[in-house]
């Protein structure tokens, strides 16, 4: 009886152990899930094109969010390549749990703030990044012409929000952003972000009907 029972808890706790099979697929959904992981290790062991592949991943996102909080092209990608060197300078501190882009873009948006409260006063350049949303394909002139108009009158409204509205516009709207993934770039909860966002777009609601019937 007592051998019977040996052999009975030997095969239950054998069923508990995951075969060989099932953690490759775990580990292989795990690298899936963090496509990153690879080149932040070859990065810290001072592979520069490990590195440089980090970059080419991100890269347009961290533009586009420093774009759409400096609106100036020149500023963006200067910020954008800063904020890529601090990453790589404090690769050490970097936590391999946390979406890397999501670091990347914490430091640009600080380094984007840093440089807004140095300002002495807003410039305002017209900025065509919500193009990039717009279906592609042969449009007629007309067309045309109503879709400059429409990202203008965007473009306008978009100007008279704060920095804070712009920004989780942007990372929502433009880059698809979840409410959880910008509450980590902002550091700030995701229900403050789901606040900010629907006080956001009503502010660009109000201020694109205002531009209509000045229109």
């Amino acid at each position: 009886m007592s051998r019977i029972k040996c052999v009975t808890s030997a095969a239950f706790a054998d069923s508990l152990i995951p075969s060989s099979i099932a953690i490759q697929s775990m580990l292989a959904d795990e690298s899936k899930a963090q496509p990153w992981r690879a080149d932040v290790i070859a990065a810290r062991r001072g592979d520069q094109s490990a590195f440089a592949s980090l970059v080419r991943s991100i890269q347009r996102a961290v533009y586009g969010l420093c774009l759409r909080l400096l609106r100036s092209e020149a500023e963006a990608s200067e910020v954008a390549q800063e904020a890529f060197l601090r990453a790589y300078q404090h690769l050490h501190r970097y936590d391999e749990n946390r979406p890397f882009d999501l670091w990347v873009m914490a430091i640009a948006r600080n380094l984007c703030l840093d440089l807004l409260r140095r300002r002495t006063r807003m410039k305002s350049e017209d900025v065509d990044e919500m193009r990039e949303t717009l279906p592609s394909g042969a449009k007629s002139q007309e067309q045309g012409a109503i879709d400059r108009e429409e990202r203008l009158s965007l473009e306008s409204a978009l100007s008279t929000l704060s920095t804070e509205d712009r920004e989780v516009l942007a990372l929502y709207y433009v880059q698809k952003r979840t409410t959880k993934e910008i509450a980590q770039v902002i550091g700030v909860a995701p229900g403050t972000i789901m606040a900010r966002l629907f006080r956001a777009r009503e502010k660009l609601r109000k201020q694109m009907i205002v531009g209509k019937e000045l229109a």
